[in-house]
């Protein structure tokens, strides 16, 4: 072989093994195409091509819980020089492994075969490989998110840029073939203009543009961002407003309800019991705003069991979406009489839930036609197929077995309500004081007297009725506090702006969702997705901001992805 064939082989190799590397090392380009639905039959039966198992029994069975994770991707999951695996989501997994006592087996994956691994059942869930973009969907399922990285903004100290909507047309960078151009594709996508976009092979030449000012901003992972900056804090800053959330969450085989069941019920004890947030404290010290909050369901308990989840895996008879493309119709239960209600919160919650269902009739372009049941007698209705969703009801572990939840739209808890004129912040002010319960809030007596007892304070307690409870504070003088439910204290907040507030702390939260059937996962998604755009949009605020009783909102999750799901634009009309 000649010295020019030998030299060219070498430069064909090197250039190969560059491309290999690269493709390992970069997030895949997600799609923008609306996912396929899994199933897609006409008459809403399930496929006989779905698996009967979960990954559940392959767990128990040998009680060795397979992880697939990246060796590259820190702080979530890196292979170090010395030969350890660490990183946020590597700790995250060994603490599920540990409440299932279970061992644990981390596999390398790539973002090219994650996907295969899974499906061959190599891997029985994947952490690190994806982040949760609704391009994603039709290929996988996703756990509840346990934490919120997003795509950022960097622009140089000296910038007069605060915000996105400055930077509309001037030259922005991003490294060409990771998740950063997915994010800048819907950032541009809903703007009136084309984006001024700039692409680079890697984020270190990115980064040298920007510090030489040919770009005026560069998008990458916040994380990645930080690192790069360590050195030069005094030169460049990132944006406060995200180009997109991220959301962190660990993938598994679509329809494996049973495996997701019990790893939300995981996260959600790990968050409960503090586990959750000394990890996001250990990973993200810089991080300065407060930690995403974990939806917890009701029913939690301390502990559990996989064996709780085990089993058969089940699908529905009839899937929703197929039903309502041909009767256009959606059969809703849980929606009371306002009239009726036991309380004016409680009233407002029913019009609230009434305007959320018309939102969803006029966005998916179906009639709503509602039973009118109370929310336990729809969960009946659900099961046995005679509705298609539940609206006002909480998620809760022990109605698991038969039903799913979607994501949540309003929280409510137990709340103190004090004079605006007293100095009244917590329990700490209530020693030897009289905190008034209403008659109706059951347990509420005893949920205020386990507060006082933590901190070793005596209380006395007043009983009031619902009706009466501002009366007892302003007129008569009967109590100093009032301790209940929210949704019995808005009336009072309402009537009262200036003379009644809420103390700062929420004392327990709870949430309400729709109640959905269980395994229906395109139905799922097309609910909660919808939910999001009634976020973004505004809609979901301006109809429960009576209920909200603060500023203080939900951790309103937003998947990033177009507004369009099965074929059906999540859009107002």
């Amino acid at each position: 072989m000649t010295k020019p064939s030998l030299l060219l082989c070498i430069i064909v190799i090197a250039l190969a093994n560059l491309t290999g590397s690269f493709a390992q090392d970069q997030t895949p380009i997600p799609t923008l195409a609306v996912p396929t639905l899994v199933p897609t039959v006409d008459n809403g039966a399930p496929p006989k091509t779905l698996s009967t198992q979960s990954a559940l029994a392959d767990i128990i069975r040998s009680a060795v819980l397979r992880v697939g994770v990246l060796y590259n991707e820190p702080p979530y999951s890196e292979f170090t020089p010395q030969g350890n695996l660490r990183g946020f989501d590597i700790e995250l997994m060994r603490l599920i492994a540990n409440l299932w006592d279970t061992d644990i087996e981390f596999v390398q994956v790539t973002r090219e075969n994650a996907l295969a691994k899974l499906n061959r059942a190599e891997v029985d869930v994947l952490a690190s490989a994806f982040v949760h973009y609704r391009d994603l969907d039709d290929q996988l399922e996703f756990s509840q998110t346990y934490w919120i990285g997003r795509q950022a903004m960097l622009v140089r100290a000296e910038s007069p840029y605060e915000a996105l909507s400055e930077l509309g047309s001037q030259p922005v960078g991003y490294v060409i073939g990771t998740r950063s151009e997915m994010a800048l594709s819907l950032w541009n996508a809903s703007l009136d203009a084309s984006l001024n976009l700039r692409r680079y092979w890697n984020l270190d030449l990115a980064f040298a543009a920007l510090d030489r000012g040919e770009i005026m901003g560069l998008v990458a992972e916040e994380q990645a961002l930080q690192g790069l900056t360590a050195d030069y804090a005094d030169r460049f800053r990132i944006l406060d407003e995200a180009v997109a959330p991220e959301p962190r969450a660990l993938a598994i085989r679509r329809h494996d309800i049973a495996l997701r069941h019990l790893l939300d019920h995981s996260i959600q004890l790990l968050a409960e019991d503090g586990s959750l947030q000394r990890l996001v404290q250990e990973y993200f010290p810089e991080n300065d705003s407060p930690a995403y909050t974990v939806t917890l369901w009701d029913g939690l308990g301390e502990s559990i069991n996989p064996a709780q989840y085990a089993g058969e895996l089940r699908y529905p008879a009839r899937y929703i979406l197929p039903r309502l493309a041909r009767s256009a119709v959606l059969r809703v239960g849980g929606i009371e009489d306002g009239a009726q209600a036991s309380s004016a919160g409680q009233a407002q919650l029913a019009a609230l839930n009434a305007s959320l269902v018309r939102e969803f009739g006029n966005r998916w372009g179906v009639t709503i036609e509602v039973v009118r049941s109370t929310a336990e007698e729809a969960a009946d209705l659900l099961v046995k197929g005679e509705i298609d969703i539940v609206a006002g009801i909480k998620p809760d572990w022990r109605l698991a077995p038969s039903m799913d939840f979607s994501a949540p739209y309003l929280l409510h808890g137990d709340r103190l309500m004090a004079p605006s004129r007293s100095q009244i912040r917590g329990f700490n002010d209530l020693r030897g004081r009289i905190i008034g319960v209403i008659i109706g809030d059951e347990g509420a007596r005893d949920r205020a007297q386990a507060w006082a007892d933590s901190i070793n304070a005596s209380v006395r307690f007043f009983r009031t009725t619902e009706a009466g409870a501002d009366n007892t504070l302003m007129e008569f003088n009967n109590a100093h506090a009032i301790y209940a439910d929210s949704l019995l204290l808005v009336a009072h907040l309402q009537a009262n702006p200036n003379a009644l507030r809420l103390t700062e702390r929420w004392y327990s939260r709870s949430y309400y969702s729709f109640g959905l059937p269980y395994n229906d996962l395109d139905f799922r998604l097309l609910v909660n997705y919808t939910i999001q755009e009634l976020v973004r949009d505004g809609t979901l605020q301006g109809l429960s901001g009576a209920l909200l009783l603060s500023d203080e909102l939900p951790d309103f999750e937003i998947t990033p992805g177009a507004a369009v799901y099965a074929g059906i634009s999540l859009l107002a009309p």
